[in-house]
């Protein structure tokens, strides 16, 4: 897969909306088993994550939950915050390739695509590294009930090693690290490093 193949596709995965496909069985009136099949429609990463914060009937130009929860998950905040930084990073990159801003952070990655075709191939691989990233810091805070937070673990890179800033999704089995923004997957086999890291890690307190 191309430098710009991968531009798109993790792009897709943020902004655009996607199936989900689930299997059940059922037992008919003969006894006999039948399999049916179960289709959602998820919206983008981004949009999942802006859900999760924003109550539904919000006016705003971004796109808003048709459900959300009287009780809070305790890391709504965290979310917004993420959502923010993805935000800010996506407009200075339009603001660096002299694109003309758009009116949500999904229009402005598309247009990031766009532009992807122009540019050199360093630029073309730090596009890439970024959109990872927001990817990886999307996936993890997405699906409440599954982020565990390490309050006594810290983070495995040289230049970071800071305490209590690892947020591990269990469900997308995707880890990241909120102060220096590295991340962590089961797709490149390094989140099963990451947990050898953390079962040497002292004091490690879930949340």
């Amino acid at each position: 897969m191309t430098l710009l193949d991968q531009i798109a596709t993790i792009a897709d995965t943020l902004t655009e909306p996607h199936f989900n496909r689930e299997r059940y069985e059922v037992w008919d009136s003969n006894r006999h088993k039948k399999v049916r099949h179960h289709t959602t429609v998820l919206p983008g990463l981004l949009a999942q994550l802006y859900q999760s914060v924003i109550p539904a009937g919000c006016s705003s130009g971004e796109p808003q939950a048709s459900s959300i929860p009287a009780s809070r998950p305790p890391l709504a905040v965290e979310a917004l915050s993420c959502h923010d930084e993805i935000s800010m990073a996506v407009l200075a990159w339009c603001e660096d390739l002299g694109l003309a801003l758009r009116a949500s952070v999904e229009s402005n990655v598309r247009a990031l695509v766009g532009a992807a075709g122009h540019l050199d191939h360093d630029l073309q691989k730090r596009l890439l590294a970024d959109l990872r990233r927001w990817r990886g810091w999307s996936a993890v805070l997405v699906g409440w009930e599954n982020v565990l937070v390490l309050r006594g673990a810290t983070c495995p890179l040289p230049d970071c090693e800071q305490t209590g800033t690892l947020r591990v999704n269990l469900t997308a089995e995707r880890a990241a690290c909120r102060a220096c923004g590295a991340t962590w997957s089961s797709e490149d086999g390094s989140i099963q490093v990451l947990g050898e890291h953390i079962k040497t890690s002292t004091k490690v307190k879930v949340a």
